[in-house]
């Protein structure tokens, strides 16, 4: 049985065919961060009598996963990382309990050997750390660990009108992934270390969004800032009000950054040689492509860096918060086909 994981800043999200109808994909995902609460009992006792899952820890009761929305009420201190920096938590023993325990739950159950599981990891072609502590992760649940990024697995999962041929950019919480391939083999890629999570502290800090613990601390609420700029009225093209144009202008950054790395690999010998001066299709996914304006905004920051002409068009895929990990399962299962003949022959 192969599986995949996208192990996110902001989601987890695993994927396998559902053991009792392999036609059927089972999805999960779970949010990476966690909450501490008081240790008093009146959130004991709340937390208990709701049924929401915790965890004792010294003087704290831990709250995480996707249950973190169920308590947000009960504390106004901002929700912990799971990946703090997009790195793995190795310094941090709570995070790195429940990120076990996460990973443990989001995989199939009784697999009587050892089996594929691919994944993708925060910064992972930045950070190699991280790919070596989440393939021990995976390998310790039973699982052979298997790396792939982000951005090619976003053209197997959403690419087939093109041949699996173009560009895929994904923007996550902490990083942003560009990739050109031909046919699905990757021929160039770059990840630039900027994302969702710098827009909006970027927001919060300007316009002095923060939130107060019960102890009185201070913190950034970038929680208000995200729900948001999930508003459907949110246009970075037709901005209303100063707060949505400073939106747009910190989005635009960050597609300017992405546009010029485009078109440094465009122009890279591999590409050029593979594919000439072809036209292509733009593939983008993750949670913050799909705000109003997007692709207008990226086609403007390519007309400023001269590659407008290299791009047929721009689209937001289907389902863009899981076309890696959807990306992931197909390749885990192209790669297990190509081995069957193998094992045949054998």
């Amino acid at each position: 049985m192969i599986t995949a994981i996208d192990f996110g800043c902001y989601a987890i999200r695993s994927a396998y065919r559902t053991p009792a109808d392999q036609t059927r994909i089972t999805m999960i995902t779970e949010r990476s961060e966690y909450a501490v609460l008081s240790n008093q009992s009146s959130c004991r006792e709340t937390v208990i009598d709701r049924n929401i899952p915790c965890a004792e820890c010294n003087d704290s009761t831990i709250v995480f996963g996707h249950h973190t929305e169920q308590i947000r009420w009960l504390s106004r201190k901002p929700c912990a990382p799971l990946f703090a920096d997009a790195a793995s938590p190795t310094d941090d023993a709570p995070a790195r309990q429940i990120l076990s325990i996460l990973t443990e739950a989001m995989l199939p159950r009784n697999v009587s050997k050892p089996t594929d599981c691919f994944f993708t990891v925060p910064r992972g072609r930045l950070n190699p750390e991280n790919v070596k502590f989440l393939s021990h992760l995976t390998r310790m649940h039973g699982f052979e660990p298997r790396y792939f990024s982000a951005a090619p697995a976003v053209l197997l999962s959403s690419g087939s009108d093109s041949r699996y041929t173009g560009v895929a950019i994904v923007i996550g919480a902490e990083s942003s992934e560009i990739s050109v391939s031909r046919y699905g083999i990757e021929l160039a890629a770059e990840t630039i270390p900027v994302g969702a999570n710098w827009i909006d502290t970027e927001l919060a800090r300007q316009y002095e969004i923060r939130t107060w613990d019960e102890t009185g601390e201070c913190y950034l609420d970038l929680e208000t800032v995200r729900q948001w700029k999930h508003d459907p009225g949110i246009h970075l093209r037709n901005s209303v009000g100063e707060r949505e144009r400073t939106l747009a202008r910190l989005y635009g950054e960050v597609l300017n950054r992405i546009a010029r790395s485009t078109r440094d690999l465009l122009n890279s010998p591999a590409v050029k040689s593979a594919l000439g001066d072809d036209r292509l299709t733009v593939y983008c996914a993750g949670g913050p492509t799909q705000i109003g304006g997007f692709a207008s905004t990226l086609t403007e920051r390519f007309v400023e860096h001269e590659t407008a002409d290299r791009i047929l068009t721009i689209r937001a895929v289907d389902d863009a918060e899981t076309a890696v990990v959807r990306g992931l399962l197909i390749q885990g299962e192209l790669e297990a086909r190509r081995r069957s003949p193998l094992k045949s022959a054998a």
